[in-house]
């Protein structure tokens, strides 16, 4: 027969067991949700800004080839194009000086081209111009037309494609032989007045495009490019591409889940390539390519099973020690032992704020008041390392951590229709000038100063310090009468704070500007940029007219 001791002793030793199997169990299944949550979201996020970035070459080439189309349809005189060879080279010296323009505000263009129909203007007609490497565009003999077969592709398919589409496109990447660089091409067919004149195009280096694709960072992951056609256009394996057939050889799964509809939807897929489970997510491009975008399941399972290496850790270190303590304690009465360790039991599961109203002067009283003592330390404990986190330690309000947990929290309300918030940014006046005549102490005090300025007018919750002397605060459900009701708020406590300081001759001057959410802001560094400009404007008056005027 056990002793009551040995029996409790199995019973806490069973309980702590079944209980971390429950906890860990319940654990695992929350993070495991969380993880994959945060992985879709952040693949998803990716998928996004990378697509926005490399759209960004896209749409700057349209916009500069249809710039370059109305204007060749406003000015030429079809006619005596034909016929009179002087104006011909006039106007196509004019359009030379308006590409040269073009492809420089388009950027990353080598080359750009307006080539009229060869059997009625001649083989090399028209203009060729490239970049001489110093973002400079000249004008190179245009290759002969006729000279090739329509089914040279590498040499004038970028001629031949959209003219028997009778519409813009964008090519396939393809290695153009003629000035020897791996591009992209996008050409317009022209047609006067129902005519076809010929066509206008610029090529784009894909080394820019291929950076872009290069630049996913995240678990391991990589991105990739894949073409209307179903060809694999980029991927850090395979640089130079591969055929839709190979593509389906190699990855027939894959291939298979790269669809425009999931890319559409941003859908989450996973599937095995390269020998290992990979978590798929693609979006369509302005010139109809996919960019997505391969994660491997293993680094996404990576936090959980460093997950159960902790809680296997911590299991067998507090199971240890409640075994240890628990013999000890046995041979006082059951009671305070059931109630001390309900209470510890508690602490564990983190309930911090717990306690046991049992008191003696044995050991069992002793370990109470640890208890009691264990709980307010980790309340002080933790309270400290929120503050360390999210807390200036210098002026107590928010710092540049929080300021960034918060301007996520803006950019998920912009995003559902939610937000509606003013922006305030601060700046110290005088600032430089006080530490190098007075010294950095004297300069911390205008800082702490103006803080205390601030959380008198704003309250600390809502203002951030994200530099030396710049301060921001976000106030929410605020328009633009708030705005004003604040800045005479701020302005009256300044003067007061002026008339009272007594501590250095100083005054303290704090420049400022404000903005207010507005319907049509798509993120909230256009509302942070219309402040930090009204900001800036007061700065320039404050200083208008002082023999010193620098800003800090």
């Amino acid at each position: 027969m056990h002793s009551i001791k040995v029996r409790l002793l199995l019973l806490i030793g069973g309980s702590i067991i079944i209980l971390f199997a429950l906890m860990s169990g319940l654990e695992s299944y929350f993070l495991k949700n969380v993880i994959e949550t945060d992985t879709e979201t952040v693949m998803r996020m990716l998928v996004q800004e990378k697509s926005k970035e490399l759209n960004v070459h896209f749409r700057s080439t349209i916009r500069a080839v249809d710039v370059m189309e109305k204007y060749i349809k406003e000015r030429v005189d079809v006619e005596q194009l034909k016929s009179d060879t002087v104006y011909r080279d006039e106007f196509m010296r004019e359009l030379s000086v308006h590409f040269s323009d073009a492809g420089k505000v388009a950027g990353n263009v080598v080359a750009l081209y307006f080539r009229p129909d060869p059997h009625v203007y001649g083989p090399t007609a028209g203009i060729f111009m490239t970049d001489n490497g110093n973002e400079n565009y000249i004008n190179v003999q245009p290759t002969d037309i006729l000279r090739y077969d329509k089914a040279d592709r590498e040499h004038v398919g970028w001629y031949y494609e959209p003219v028997e589409r009778g519409s813009s496109i964008w090519m396939e990447p393809y290695a153009n032989r003629n000035i020897n660089i791996y591009m992209i091409s996008y050409v317009t067919p022209i047609y006067v007045q129902g005519e076809f004149l010929g066509v206008i195009g610029m090529d784009i280096n894909m080394a820019a495009i291929h950076s872009v694709v290069d630049s996913v960072n995240y678990a391991d992951g990589f991105g990739f490019l894949l073409g209307e056609q179903g060809n694999l256009i980029y991927h850090r394996d395979y640089p130079e591409g591969l055929t839709g057939s190979e593509f389906r050889k190699k990855a027939k799964e894959v291939a298979r889940l790269l669809t425009k509809a999931r890319a559409a939807k941003n859908e989450i897929n996973i599937c095995e390539w390269q020998g290992e489970k990979q978590w798929l997510c693609s979006g369509i491009l302005e010139n109809g390519m996919l960019f997505a975008i391969a994660v491997p399941e293993v680094e996404i399972r990576h936090p959980i099973r460093e997950m159960y290496y902790q809680m296997m850790t911590a299991f067998l270190i507090v199971f240890l020690m409640v075994i240890l303590v628990s013999w000890r304690v046995m041979v006082e009465i059951v009671h305070p032992i059931r109630e001390l360790t309900r209470v510890s039991a508690s602490i564990a599961r983190g309930e911090l704020y717990v306690t046991t109203e049992y008191h003696s002067k044995n050991e069992l009283g002793d370990l109470a008041r640890s208890i009691r003592s264990m709980a307010v330390e980790l309340q002080e404990y933790f309270s400290y390392i929120h503050a360390q986190a999210y807390v200036d330690a210098m002026t107590g309000v928010g710092n540049k951590a929080a300021y960034m947990d918060l301007i996520q929290l803006l950019e998920r309300k912009i995003s559902e229709n939610m937000a509606q918030f003013m922006v305030v940014v601060f700046d110290v006046n005088g600032l430089k000038r006080v530490n190098d005549n007075l010294g950095h102490t004297y300069g911390d005090m205008l800082i702490t100063d103006s803080a205390e300025v601030l959380k008198k007018v704003f309250g600390a919750e809502n203002t951030y310090r994200i530099g030396g002397d710049e301060f921001i605060v976000v106030v929410e459900n605020a328009d633009e009468m708030d705005v004003q009701h604040y800045f005479k708020k701020f302005d009256s406590t300044l003067a007061k704070f002026n008339a009272e300081n007594s501590r250095y001759e100083h005054k303290l001057a704090i420049s400022k500007g404000a903005a207010v959410y507005r319907e049509g802001d798509k993120e909230y560094k256009e509302v942070f940029r219309r402040a930090d400009e009204m900001m800036y404007k007061d700065k320039e008056q404050f200083y208008k007219g002082k023999e010193d005027r620098r800003r800090h």
